[in-house]
């Protein structure tokens, strides 16, 4: 499947905006990227102008443009292919706004000298500069964040501070702002990311509107950070449920599966499954993967065992199928992830 992202968006501003203005906001993106960063950050600008085309006066419009290193087709982490434009096809004085999407591709694109040669070049005309998650380590490799604050996914805040030293890291953070570049925590904010820098335009009134009618009725900025989850095993509503997480616990070492979670408790697989995600928040298969992913990083951090040992002894049987989980959900390997826990 593939669509074409590239498209202009008409928004009223506001009295102090400059009128027949354009904002141009280029997101940049790389092979894997996160499809929901492309399509919520054109979103929020999209339904902006819905809202507020007959209230504000004014011409000022938001022009979106989707851009990779070379242009073309880029694969996203959902197979759809999104259509991009070429870093090359835009001179210097073109975007008021540059946005990094996350995704796999950023580990290897924040080591490309072109890339990182285009984004110095455009940095002293760019009004201000956001990324994604992975995206900071893009802009860390440009030197953007030097001395700046900054956040990404709590399991590669070591990581960023051993490759950037000079970052101030975040760490409770879900957004972090610094002297016009900002930083989000976790894939997909987007969103998120793109309501604040909306509200910074056009104010708060606007930005809830917007929200509104995406149906973010709360901004996750209210709510706790990634890495501040509720425990796996916390109490949940009904004794059933409840009981089953503690089994889930105690026997997370084992070749189970959810109907066996289901049988323990007495209830039917499709009765368990919903009431089980309605009450946690997740499916049983989620909250049995988030058990052991868990239950490996606490043994990463407190022993020597080798990998393939802690697998086992976790549930997850190999060592090769950890680091796949670990890359998938956590964005770095079991021997990265001990390495910044336990630094030498």
């Amino acid at each position: 499947m593939d669509i074409e992202c590239t498209k202009t968006l008409e928004v009223r501003g506001d009295s102090n905006s400059d009128t027949n203005s354009t904002r141009n906001i280029g997101i940049i993106v790389f092979e894997g990227v996160v499809l929901a960063d492309v399509v919520g950050a054109a979103d929020v600008f999209g339904i902006g102008d819905k809202l507020i085309s007959t209230v504000f006066p004014g011409t000022t419009r938001y022009a979106v443009s989707v851009l990779s290193i070379s242009g073309g087709m880029i694969m996203s982490s959902a197979s759809v292919q999104i259509m991009t434009s070429s870093l090359a096809s835009f001179d210097k004085h073109k975007f008021d706004t540059l946005l990094i999407a996350s995704g796999t591709g950023n580990f290897d694109a924040y080591r490309d000298p072109d890339l990182i040669a285009w984004l110095q070049q455009m940095r002293g005309n760019v009004r201000r500069i956001a990324a994604i998650c992975t995206g900071v380590f893009v802009i860390g490799a440009a030197g953007f964040l030097n001395n700046r604050r900054a956040t990404t996914h709590w399991a590669l805040l070591d990581k960023l501070a051993r490759e950037f030293p000079l970052i101030k890291i975040d760490r409770e953070a879900q957004i972090s702002e610094d002297d016009g570049i900002f930083t989000s925590c976790d894939v997909g904010m987007a969103t998120d990311l793109a309501l604040r820098l909306l509200e910074n335009d056009l104010g708060p009134t606007v930005a809830r509107r917007v929200a509104q009618s995406l149906v973010v009725c709360q901004r996750r900025r209210d709510t706790p950070p990634a890495n501040q989850t509720s425990p796996a095993n916390a109490p949940v509503k009904t004794s059933k449920i409840h009981k089953a997480s503690l089994w889930f616990v105690e026997h997370l070492a084992e070749s189970i599966s959810v109907v066996d979670a289901a049988n323990y408790v007495s209830m039917s697989e499709r009765n368990f499954v919903r009431q089980f995600k309605r009450e946690t928040g997740q499916t049983p298969h989620d909250f049995l993967l988030n058990l052991r992913l868990e239950a490996v990083r606490q043994q990463l951090t407190e022993t020597d065992l080798p990998v393939d040992k802690i697998a086992r002894r976790c549930g997850l049987f190999s060592g090769e199928h950890v680091a796949k989980l670990f890359r998938k959900h956590m964005w770095t390997s079991p021997t990265e992830y001990r390495k910044g826990i336990r630094p030498t």
